[in-house]
């Protein structure tokens, strides 16, 4: 036998030497029973392994999430946005004859000149009466003319002291008998003051969000606030993308630019609701092509591109009603403010908005894995199935690079034969020795 046979295989060393379980087992097996035994255990925690690994590296790229929620105390709270609307376009006291017949379809459904308004009794032109309000924004939104308290996100109020009362309280004189709207003239048809809370980087959409408050009641509305941190892609599908006439990426904005563009591209014009800086819409572009586009967008036949923001506020109300005002209050106020408690209660509106309590929930989504929680699995699992860490690794690395320079060396390593001397050449001293193959010749 050569010396190279007679050294033991670098796959029985590896066995014997190496800290996975079971492989050294099989090689000092006390008989073949226990042998078979071994490498079956092997085999089955080998199997395990790979099916657990395949298992892990399949969740991790199916990019899952889990939603974390907190609640969490202040001493203070930013105070939310409040929008009001009364739901009336247009004060009848304040319109001239030439706004009659420039917002007649508005109005009463049909186009009517000058001559039409003025032949209708008790006729007669008037001044607009502007008003400023210390506190608030205007805007002008779905229904006219809107007004926005506590706007500035770079100062806003805060709430220090919780419950109601101690928050936002207001009283609004509706002017129900100045009402313009129509129901059949694709007017509203109701009587009361739309309100919405929102942050104060996200304009208000006053025609499908907040609620309606009625005359004659004083509401109760307790809020809360939630922030939402969501996941980037491919973990989740929040997107802040550039706005035109927005600062700030939000919702609201995102679809009042796209409703604009959409009317801009399909009637060269802008409604005077919707943010742009293309000139504003007549009444007759309005009721011919801009409410067709838009509800062409409701109905998704117009496509926007607004996904998700990545960190959004939003604010949910839990309203409450009391009548308002009572007798003594109406019989008190009604003097100072030259009304009628009658007047005060077909026409007046009291709301009141409040942190019912100084916390706010956060909610969070997270990776189900990261990469860190997937090293730490793939490792448990190693050190459970096969004992292995990563230092086992480098043990196998070490006996692949061996092998490999074993077969390289053996390559370029020359052949040996062993020639015999004929039995007269041994009375000369020639033994049995080995010659390079290269250099002995045979005949």
């Amino acid at each position: 036998m050569s010396p190279g046979e007679e050294k033991e295989s670098p796959e029985k060393e590896f066995a014997g030497n190496t800290t996975l379980h079971g492989l050294n087992r099989i090689v000092i097996a006390p008989s073949g029973y226990f042998r078979v035994l071994w490498v079956v255990a092997i085999l089955g925690s080998y199997s395990g392994f790979a099916y657990m690994f395949s298992s892990m590296i399949i969740d991790y790229f199916s990019y899952r999430t889990i939603t974390d929620t907190k609640l969490e105390f202040a001493e203070d709270l930013t105070f939310p946005a409040v929008t009001i609307c009364n739901m009336n376009k247009f004060d009848e006291s304040k319109l001239k004859i030439i706004d009659f017949s420039y917002l007649s379809l508005f109005l009463y459904g049909v186009q009517l000149d000058v001559d039409a308004i003025l032949a209708s009794p008790g006729a007669y032109p008037d001044e607009t009466v502007n008003s400023t309000l210390e506190d608030f924004n205007h805007s002008f939104g779905y229904y006219g003319n809107c007004y926005t308290f506590n706007a500035d996100a770079n100062s806003p109020l805060k709430q220090t002291i919780q419950g109601s009362g101690n928050g936002f309280v207001a009283f609004v004189d509706l002017k129900v008998n100045d009402y313009t709207e129509s129901y059949y003239a694709s007017g509203n048809s109701e009587v009361g003051l739309k309100l919405l809370l929102h942050d104060q980087n996200e304009p208000p959409m006053m025609d499908t969000q907040g609620i309606a408050l009625a005359p004659g009641s004083h509401a109760f509305i307790a809020a809360k606030r939630t922030l939402y941190e969501n996941h980037v892609p491919p973990w989740g599908v929040c997107q802040d993308l550039q706005l035109e006439y927005y600062d700030t990426y939000t919702l609201n904005g995102c679809y009042l630019e796209c409703r604009s563009k959409h009317v801009v591209r399909n009637c060269s014009c802008r409604p005077y609701d919707l943010p742009g800086t293309a000139p504003s819409c007549d009444p007759n572009t309005m009721f011919s092509c801009v409410r067709a586009v838009l509800d062409q967008v409701t109905r998704g036949e117009l496509e926007c591109n607004c996904p998700v923001p990545c960190s959004m506020t939003a604010y949910s109300m839990s309203v409450s009603y009391a009548g308002w005002p009572n007798k003594l209050t109406g019989e008190y106020i009604s003097p100072l403010w030259g009304s009628t408690g009658e007047y005060l209660e077909l026409n007046g509106v009291m709301f009141s908005v409040y942190y019912e309590k100084l916390n706010y929930q956060k909610i969070t989504e997270l990776k189900a894995m990261d990469g860190g929680q997937l090293a730490s699995n793939i490792g448990g699992m190693m050190g459970l199935f096969i004992g292995a860490s990563l230092l086992t690794v480098l043990e196998v690395w070490e006996y692949l690079w061996q092998r490999v320079l074993g077969l390289l060396g053996k390559q370029r390593r020359p052949r040996v034969i062993e020639v015999k001397s004929p039995p007269d050449d041994m009375e000369r001293g020639i033994r049995n020795v080995a010659f390079p193959m290269e250099n002995t010749k045979i005949n």
